[in-house]
């Protein structure tokens, strides 16, 4: 029987600055393989390779890609083994020689060929990084805009209603269930802006589950906190919780999921709107607990149009870079050796075997 793919953002960009969990989860690996070298499309294919080898094994495993770039991998980890296979930028190893292993790929790549590349490389980059500074200060400012748009709904909300509701969901879905056992607390992100506007992961990360309760409020009405709570309440049931979170607002979680509950609660409002379509979908309603008579639906509009502004501002700059970052990989990419690069990824493959 074939294992299970699940797959997640490796890193967001949100109004804080590029967001990540690579550290949360090399804590929970027992081994991890740290490749490092120029930037690339090709490695993809070596974490494919491997992840299909380990599927057929029977794995199930968890694929982080890119939000940059369409189905270009930066790492995968085999749940049963707890094997990290990671490229970023970001992090490096700490246990050497206690389950974290360097994978320099430098060597795979001709020296004249980088060295004829390098100075045209050197200056996309310098130019790149310019927009993608520019997309994060976009960011930044939709940010700073989404918050004078949730204080104009916050004076409206029933609060009372809101910890109402949630006792209520609680109590259905958790009841008296108290395992004997300290929780496991993990994170995660579900989604991110792209080049092609916002996109998430929800439909892979909760295809197996058999609840999911979609949020439906509005912004500020306390969805995030909502869950955030809904999961501390799980936590003092000893059940697992995965605290996923928001791909714009790195404070802010657009879901949780319990494993051993079959169940996951998620924001299910723009960007990222849900309706039920099966069995055990519900949607969570806060708007009976909004009193829309309160709120200026006029500045509303206004601080709404101008958040959407900033974001499209903000995903036309990442486009270009996006756009840019393709030209360097592909240029590092056109120096690799095919030998080398093959000999790499059998070193590899046989990690799994």
């Amino acid at each position: 029987m074939n294992g299970v793919i699940t797959h997640y953002m490796g890193r967001s960009y949100t109004g804080q600055g590029v967001k990540n969990f690579y550290k949360e989860i090399i804590q929970e690996a027992n081994k991890v393989y740290f490749f490092k070298g120029p930037t690339t499309y090709r490695l993809t294919e070596i974490f494919k390779e491997i992840g299909y080898n380990a599927v057929r094994r029977g794995k199930n495993m968890e694929w982080f890609y890119d939000p940059m770039h369409e189905d270009l991998l930066e790492g995968l980890y085999i749940n049963e083994t707890k094997t990290l296979y990671l490229q970023a930028d970001t992090v490096d190893p700490i246990y050497y020689g206690a389950g974290h292993e360097w994978v320099p790929y430098y060597e795979a790549y001709n020296d004249r060929k980088l060295h004829d590349i390098g100075p045209i490389v050197k200056e996309k980059q310098i130019t790149n990084d310019v927009w993608l500074s520019k997309g994060l200060q976009a960011l930044s400012r939709a940010k700073k805009i989404h918050d004078e748009w949730e204080l104009l709904i916050q004076g409206a909300i029933n609060w009372g209603g809101i910890n109402a509701l949630l006792e209520e969901r609680t109590k259905k879905s958790i009841g008296n269930i108290q395992l004997q056992k300290n929780p496991k607390v993990t994170h995660r992100l579900m989604g991110s802006l792209t080049p092609l506007g916002a996109k998430d992961t929800l439909e892979s990360i909760s295809k197996n589950l058999k609840n999911r309760l979609y949020i439906k409020g509005l912004p500020g009405s306390g969805k995030s906190s909502f869950m955030k709570n809904f999961g501390e309440e799980a936590k003092l049931h000893g059940l697992d919780v995965r605290y996923i979170w928001c791909g714009l607002d790195a404070n802010s979680v657009d879901g949780i999921v319990i494993p051993e509950l079959q169940l996951c609660v998620v924001d299910a409002t723009s960007p990222h709107v849900y309706e039920p379509e099966r069995n055990g979908d519900e949607i969570i309603d806060f708007f009976p607990h909004i009193n829309q008579t309160m709120l200026n639906e006029d500045k509303i509009v206004e601080v709404r149009n101008d958040y959407a502004s900033e974001m499209e501002l903000a995903q036309d700059y990442l486009c270009t870079y996006s756009g840019e970052s393709k030209m360097i990989k592909m240029l590092y990419d056109s120096a690799i050796e095919e030998e080398k690069w093959r000999e790499l990824q059998e070193k590899m493959l046989e990690t799994i075997r």
